[in-house]
């Protein structure tokens, strides 16, 4: 029976096109990466040659008394007060600019007090753009406010992070998300939700109209689903409309002032969308409404992640994957393939797996490639993966 129960399971698996990877895929680049900053984080880095750049958010280190000095020796105890204190702790988190070689001396090329931030690089590494979030968590919450004030800042540095400039930008505005075409054009994305356009490095900035319906008055930190800028240089926007029970994606083209509803996509939450210079559209979605919005005991039914695709014309199903494995990412390979990236949520540490469709998302080969990193990317340019575990680094090649 067990065998029987065996083949079924593999023609199951070859009916929808799949084909599981193996072991011995990763090829060793290093075994010392970013050891020296501490605390140890990979951050979320670039690879260009055998250069890195890595935007880190950061902790502060915790050291502790030595056992003569403790007021129980039995019990270990932070050296300053305030290591013990979350508020005072959650304000000593900073954001960090580091660059490497491979090998080589990590040096640290900007630090700003954050707890949240978020950066775009150019392609050719000339130019950064870093914004940061910071907010006092050890003070009281304005009476009557549900959310202690933030300050946000807005830097850019034209050297590779050697110098930094600090932009003019109000500092209760928030951005959370930064999309670039290249460093003279860009957009910022900020709660309410907002999008602010420049066209000349950042100097001036556009406040554009955001999508109808996509605000929520009792919310003021209301937020897109997804924010993404294709290689058409289109941007758009994805939210969920719970009143029709739809996703719904807005399209912003390069030099237009408002979008337009593009498609909508029934019943799934947005997790990515990749678009081609022809304007081919691939959407990455959830099944089901927002997590948060579901009754807490509908939270754990089954939510495939499906992939979709939009022609300017019409919308069509690609491909549904088993529940256990849930997609966060979707990229434009190289060699115009589809790249699926996420996790096997049916073991008990989590495994990363990715899916490969080289056929417009008829098939896929679906490949696991070990334990969850701790982190790691998809260079679309060169169609290089990264991983990094423990202080080792990692690469593969999806073309």
């Amino acid at each position: 029976m067990a065998r029987q129960w065996g083949v079924i399971s593999l023609l199951l698996l070859l009916a929808v096109g799949y084909v599981v990877g193996g072991s011995g895929m990763w090829d060793s680049v290093s075994n010392d990466f970013m050891r020296e900053d501490k605390p140890y984080g990979v951050g979320d880095f670039r690879v260009n040659g055998k250069s890195i750049i890595t935007m880190k958010l950061t902790k502060p280190e915790i050291t502790f008394k030595p056992r003569e000095e403790r007021s129980d020796p039995n019990r270990a105890e932070p050296s300053e007060p305030w290591m013990s204190n979350v508020g005072e702790f959650a304000n000593r988190r900073s954001v960090r600019i580091l660059s490497s070689g491979l090998e080589g001396e990590v040096i640290r090329r900007f630090e700003e007090p954050a707890q949240r931030a978020d950066w775009w690089l150019a392609p050719d590494w000339s130019t950064l753009y870093l914004t940061t979030g910071w907010s006092d968590r050890a003070a009281e919450l304005p009476l009557g406010q549900s959310y202690r004030p933030e300050l946000t800042q807005l830097f850019k540095s034209t050297d590779q992070g050697q110098e930094w400039e600090r932009l003019r930008w109000p500092e209760e505005q928030n951005i959370t998300f930064l999309r670039f075409i290249d460093p003279q054009r860009g957009y910022l994305i900020g709660w309410g939700p907002r999008v602010w356009r420049t066209r000349d490095g950042g100097e001036h900035w556009d406040e554009l109209p955001v999508p109808e319906g996509s605000r929520n008055p009792e919310n003021p930190r209301q937020q897109f689903d997804l924010v993404a800028l294709g290689q058409d240089n289109v941007l758009r926007m994805a939210f969920y409309d719970h009143a029709a029970d739809v996703s719904r994606i807005h399209a912003l083209p390069w030099g237009e002032d408002i979008s337009q509803q593009a498609f909508t996509i029934p019943g799934h939450v947005v997790m990515d969308i990749a678009a081609n210079t022809e304007g081919n559209v691939y959407v990455l979605a959830t099944q089901g409404a927002p997590y948060f919005s579901l009754p807490s005991d509908e939270r754990d039914a089954p939510r495939p992640s499906v992939v979709w695709s939009w022609n300017d014309d019409s919308l069509h199903k690609l491909h549904e994957f088993p529940p256990e494995l849930k997609g966060y990412a979707l990229y434009l390979t190289p060699s115009d393939g589809l790249l699926f990236d996420g996790v096997n949520e049916s073991t008990l540490l989590g495994n990363d797996v990715v899916a490969v469709s080289y056929d417009g998302g008829g098939s896929w080969k679906i490949e696991y490639e070990g334990r969850s990193a701790q982190g790691g990317y998809y260079d679309v340019q060169t169609g290089t993966r990264w991983r990094v575990e423990g202080y080792s680094l990692y690469r593969r090649e999806i073309p």
